[in-house]
């Protein structure tokens, strides 16, 4: 019982003493996903780099949704077309190719890292620039 109470009381006063984190203290390393994103989109990737840089943008794109989805959307009509977008992406990255031809794997990384600039750009605009939400998600579902 003692032994419980003692890791009780750590445990407790580890979680008071922990300082509490805000979304807006951890920006998104930007420069890092914009190199990703060049070093993707410059020229076709070489066999031997893309399954990293496919892992790369996966984990870009997977950071970049919550940041989209976690806006105030609502509040100015567009939750609707946020919702529709992340299930593309969502649909986009399960339906990555297995097989075939590497050059297949190259033109898919080339096709996450234009999604993963658009999310880029979502994750920095204000919830009421709808002009600029409307051509995103319009070369979103392009893509």
């Amino acid at each position: 019982m003692r032994v419980l109470e003692i890791t009780r009381r750590r445990w407790c006063s580890t979680r008071r003493s922990a300082p509490r984190i805000r979304p807006d203290e951890y920006p998104i390393g930007v420069d890092d996903i914009m190199d990703t994103i060049i070093t993707t989109l410059d020229r076709l990737p070489l066999a031997a780099t893309v399954d990293h840089l496919l892992l790369r943008l996966r984990g870009h794109i997977q950071l970049l949704l919550p940041e989209i989805q976690a806006k105030d959307w609502v509040r100015y009509g567009e939750e609707e077309q946020i919702r529709l977008v992340a299930v593309f992406v969502r649909d986009r990255l399960n339906a990555e190719p297995t097989s075939g031809p590497t050059v297949v794997r190259c033109v898919y990384a080339q096709e996450l890292a234009c999604i993963c600039r658009d999310l880029l750009a979502l994750a920095r605009a204000e919830p009421a620039a709808e002009q600029r939400l409307a051509v995103i998600t319009s070369n979103l579902c392009r893509s």
